[in-house]
């Protein structure tokens, strides 16, 4: 027996509900950190109803919010799908439902998860973890730079030399994350291989090779684009 359960994502907080075998439902909201996981993961435990029965968690791909709950309970043996939000809107109006609330969508998720049955979410590699964080990490340091450049442009003389100073530094942390970026690419096999794949298509070039910390592993027009 499966117990299907859905949960909906924000910034602060996990609404959960548990499709029951009866169609009824229980419901509960859980803090989006650490110790809410932990939680949850005790609340799932405890309403399993006999020692065979598993829970298959289903939830939206929500940008950042999703990945580390995913995680989470990838990590705790736990059934997880991330499925595309729009699926699960059109499935919703498909049942009538036209107005989202927390609650209702945590429902929507676990019917959704009952009758469509979506395919297990795969979790990335430490190497996929590490690169994704760098690439995200040097997407900050080069907005941050791009920011100091232009106040440089327009700056009066008494802080331009505390603004080159800060420019100088972030050069410096933007060429270590670079450093690591690649060396993160070269110490994992699969990386690697993108990354030479990338590397090998005209207009691309080394610049977009972090960008195959991507699942499909082919850069996104944006992430092109920023490098």
């Amino acid at each position: 027996m499966t117990c299907k359960v859905g949960v909906d994502i924000s910034k602060m907080k996990l609404d959960v509900a548990w499709l029951r075998a009866d169609g009824k439902y229980r419901s509960k909201v859980f803090p989006n950190n650490a110790g809410g996981f932990a939680e949850l993961l005790r609340w799932l435990q405890s309403n399993l109803p006999d020692g065979k029965a598993t829970a298959h968690v289903c939830m939206e791909a929500t940008g950042t919010y999703h990945e580390a709950l995913a995680l989470f309970l990838h990590d705790q043996a736990v059934a997880v799908s991330v499925v595309n939000p729009l699926q699960v809107k059109r499935f919703m109006e498909l049942e009538g439902v036209r107005n989202k609330t927390d609650g209702g969508d945590a429902k929507a998720l676990a019917r959704f998860c009952d009758k469509t049955a979506p395919a297990l979410w795969e979790a990335p590699s430490a190497g996929v973890r590490s690169l994704q964080a760098l690439v995200a990490r040097l997407d900050t340091l080069l907005e941050l730079r791009q920011a100091e450049s232009n106040r440089l442009e327009v700056a009066h003389d008494a802080v331009r030399s505390s603004l080159t100073a800060v420019i100088s530094s972030l050069d410096e942390s933007i060429k270590d994350v670079r450093m690591q970026i690649r060396k993160t690419i070269d110490d994992d096999p699969d990386l690697r291989q993108r990354g030479e794949l990338l590397a090998s298509i005209p207009g691309l070039g080394d610049r977009t090779i972090p960008s195959c910390s991507h699942t499909s592993g082919v850069p996104s027009d944006s992430a092109a684009s920023r490098r």
